[in-house]
């Protein structure tokens, strides 16, 4: 039974239950910032939201534009771009908002 449940923990270990596909495709290890849009703003400040994944299991937060505008205090958008962390087990997301 202990050999079952471990070759199970493996194969969901090895199966990278967490990554996020990109533009760029799918690994297990990547970290990768891609631009989204450009508004007419000037960049002065920055707010960031973030999304986490833990082995699919557990998926949560806000990644928004409008959380990242709250977060920054911006009302005005200049840029929107997007960060991507992913480490197999465990990815995250974030949107990146630059405005005043």
């Amino acid at each position: 039974m202990k050999k079952v449940v471990f070759a199970a923990l493996c194969a969901c270990a090895l199966c990278a239950c967490a990554t996020v596909g990109t533009e760029t495709g799918s690994s297990l290890f990547s970290s990768t910032q891609q631009p989204l849009a450009v508004g007419p703003a000037k960049s002065v400040k920055m707010g960031k939201s973030c999304s986490s994944n833990i082995l699919g299991l557990w998926i949560g937060g806000d990644m928004s534009i409008e959380a990242a505008k709250r977060d920054g205090g911006i009302t005005y958008v200049a840029t929107v771009d997007k960060d991507i962390k992913n480490y197999a087990v465990y990815s995250k997301v974030c949107i990146i908002v630059t405005g005043q």
